[in-house]
């Protein structure tokens, strides 16, 4: 079934309470109609499929007929008094993704400036609100079957990593963003890339790379800390204001000695959402310390929650996201492999079904070693999210907007890959999801 609402004035409540209203609905429709005696609002339940279009042909209120066409504002009096409604469709909801702000890293990372950030946010915010419907700032490709008139409102926001500078506090991405948001009160969720969570090495201005240790507490075990502190500090909030019909799940591997990366679930408006820190392949690691180098282990235990988990909810929708994308851009495999900067694939304390605890030379290997281990990850993720109701993928890393479809082994999934703000032509733009 389908529902619709009519929005009514605030001042409803007074007129749901004492006037009578009925509804005529076209082409033999059989429907139901529900007060909310919170709001005054009146759900109008259809069969799903129902063309919506010429609908309701007319509203009689306490004998009066008033006739309401979709989207549009109609008003009518009551006791002397002007009521205004609207005839919407309320089961759709709006989810944005963008990706790779690098905010204030610089043009050399595609960075966007904190102002710049601000005014997407705002921009963003403001979506199908007031001051946006006659001259919108915010308009759409690739939506079909709806009026143009239709200009959603951000309902959920996503960002799929790399947030700022390498080891950055996360402060100006916070300020740009995250608490805008929670102004705004439009749920905001961000994860972690690899210039958030090291990965087994940074590139770039820092010479101090990887998961390391230091005597002023700047390595990357210590970035990777207070990245994972903003993420879930963040998530907590939203948790706290009950926007999500199931609240976020972690998926750990229960060994206390290691750094989790904390991937994540919730659920939203019906939707099963799953995000993953950098990539859900990323390896739990032990502490450096200034004797020893950081403790690698294999990530089986988190895939394996995961997929339990996806057996026991494969009938609900799903968005995914991770960090890294199934295959846009020319280095995406070298990622998936966790190379080192000295072009090797970082080998774990334990076995994996998923990859070696061999000190295996990967860097210039396009086929064999290389090719195994980046597929056979890519193929288990594949699997996991084709057992899941109408999954749809959204990525980032690779700084350009990329549609593709990962197809091997028996397995295909289509990955909306996000382009970089501060990219040139990419500014301003975000993949739009209506989710039904």
């Amino acid at each position: 079934m389908k529902k619709i609402s009519l929005l009514l004035a605030a001042c409803l409540m007074t007129l749901a309470a004492s006037a009578q209203m009925t509804f005529t609905f076209s082409n033999g429709v059989t429907a139901t109609t529900e007060t909310n005696p919170e709001d005054g609002s009146t759900t109008i339940t259809v069969p799903a499929g129902t063309d919506l279009s010429g609908l309701i042909t007319a509203v009689q209120i306490d004998g009066t007929t008033t006739k309401i066409d979709w989207g549009e504002l109609e008003v009518f009096t009551y006791n002397n008094k002007a009521y205004g409604f609207r005839f919407v469709e309320d089961v759709w909801f709006c989810a944005v993704f963008f990706s790779d702000c690098h905010c204030g890293q610089g043009s050399n990372a595609d960075g966007t400036s904190v102002a710049d950030l601000t005014n997407i946010t705002n921009n963003i915010i403001a979506m199908g609100r007031t001051a946006y419907t006659s001259t919108p700032k915010v308009t759409f490709s690739g939506v079909e079957g709806l009026p143009s008139s239709f200009i959603p409102k951000a309902s959920i926001v996503f960002c799929t990593g790399d947030l700022d500078a390498d080891k950055d506090d996360h402060s100006n991405f916070v300020s740009a963003t995250a608490t805008l948001y929670k102004t705004a009160g439009i749920p905001f969720i961000f994860i972690a890339g690899n210039h958030d969570f090291s990965p087994d090495y940074w590139t770039g201005e820092n010479p101090d790379r990887g998961v390391t240790w230091s005597l002023d507490g700047s390595g990357g075990h210590a970035a990777d800390l207070q990245t994972l502190s903003v993420i879930k500090d963040n998530n907590n909030h939203w948790n706290s204001q009950g926007v999500f019909d199931e609240g976020i799940t972690y998926f750990t591997t229960g060994n206390n000695r290691a750094f989790e990366p904390q991937h994540f679930t919730f659920k939203f408006n019906d939707v099963r959402f799953y995000c993953a820190n950098n990539y859900w392949f990323q390896k739990p690691h032990g502490a450096p310390s200034i004797a020893s180098a950081a403790t690698y282990y294999a990530p089986d235990p988190i895939i394996n929650n995961l997929e339990t988990f996806v057996g026991n909810h494969s009938d609900e929708a799903s968005v995914w996201m991770q960090h890294y994308s199934f295959n846009a851009g020319s280095d995406i495999k070298r990622w998936w492999l966790d190379q080192q900067d000295y072009g090797k694939y970082i080998k774990t304390t334990d076995a994996s079904a998923y990859g070696t605890n061999a000190d295996v030379e990967l860097w210039s290997n396009t086929g064999g070693t290389a090719t195994q281990y980046a597929n056979l990850k890519r193929d288990k993720l594949a699997s996991l999210i084709e057992q899941t109701t109408n999954p749809i993928h959204f990525s980032g890393h690779s700084h350009v907007f990329s549609d593709m479809t990962w197809t091997n082994n028996g397995h295909s999934t289509r990955d909306y890959t996000c382009g970089a703000n501060g990219r040139s032509g990419n500014t301003n733009n975000a993949y739009v999801s209506l989710n039904p």
